[in-house]
């Protein structure tokens, strides 16, 4: 590795798979090795993509919870009615897009550990026929992606244009077939989950912010401005009310990641000897993993 890396190899935290894409950044990787670390790397992302996007439903549903909270006194009992089932009927739609999502990220983490077998060299046949079935099932997949709202964000609208894909040489044949039969089919695969992370992290950042609005003017603002005695908890909420939200880094890093993870794809690939792609994708997935454990270790993760 070069020296002016700005200190990656002293990083000791990481995980595994992490360690693996180090290596191979650091001291180059056999003729596989990127690609291997790389599948690595994109399963540790995939593990933990769902509770992000669960976190995203919930904090869309805490944000209607509160509307509906602060409509209700203003309407009668037959328009409260009404107004629950419709901001229901949008969550169930919303419920079913975020099913579509997982689906497409759990194919994908299914893709990475059929491409991980076919980057060693005992690779095995049954391990092709995966990755051309996982393939196939992604392309039928994407349409329903491409077509998915999150908010105000179309996901078709955010993919990024195709890169060129140049194919290297792979001593394993299967990994060679499969890489020049479907590589440019996963590059645009991982372009639409870029897409699909980038539209959920606005609306978790929009989510969160309102969330963040009412409490600080509900717990914080308003007890403090109000002729009433302050409680006792008055400045850890407020403490609370200025500390930035896990979720929110969260789906930052999860924008990272995968904008790390199909630009380390492409090299490896190639081949290229640059080892900058393996690095920043060693490091921007394990703070995704890092901040999702974090997340998913909390008790009301929907709250400010």
């Amino acid at each position: 590795m070069h020296a002016g890396a700005p200190g990656v190899c002293r990083i000791h935290f990481l995980l595994p798979w992490a360690l693996a894409l180090l290596a191979a950044g650091c001291a180059g990787a056999g003729d596989a090795g990127r690609l291997e670390a790389f599948a690595e790397a994109g399963i540790a992302y995939a593990d933990k993509a769902p509770a992000l996007m669960d976190q995203s439903f919930e904090v869309a549903v805490a944000v209607d919870s509160g509307a509906l909270v602060e409509e209700r006194g203003r309407l009668s009992e037959p328009q409260r009615r009404e107004a629950l089932e419709k901001f229901d009927e949008v969550m169930e739609e919303r419920r079913a897009r975020y099913a579509a999502a997982k689906r497409h990220n759990d194919l994908l983490k299914s893709y990475f550990a059929a491409l991980k077998r076919l980057s060693r060299p005992d690779a095995a046949e049954d391990a092709g026929r995966a990755a051309r079935k996982l393939a196939a099932e992604l392309g039928k997949l994407s349409p329903t992606i491409e077509k998915l709202k999150v908010g105000d964000a179309s996901v078709g609208g955010l993919v990024e244009p195709a890169v060129e894909l140049a194919v290297a040489w792979f001593r394993s044949s299967s990994l060679q077939r499969e890489l020049e039969a479907r590589g440019a089919v996963i590059e645009r695969e991982l372009a639409l989950q870029q897409a699909l992370v980038a539209a959920m992290a606005r609306q978790i950042r929009a989510d969160r912010a309102e969330l963040s609005s009412r409490y600080r003017r509900d717990e914080v603002v308003e007890p403090y401005v109000g002729a009433g005695r302050l409680p006792r908890s008055w400045p850890s909420r407020r403490l609370r009310s200025l500390r930035g939200a896990v979720d929110v880094e969260a789906a930052r890093a999860a924008e990272k990641a995968v904008r790390s993870l199909r630009t380390a794809y492409v090299a490896a690939v190639a081949k290229r000897p640059d080892h900058l792609p393996a690095v920043e994708l060693a490091i921007d997935v394990q703070r995704f993993v890092d901040l999702v454990s974090r997340l998913t270790g909390e008790g009301s993760r929907a709250g400010p």
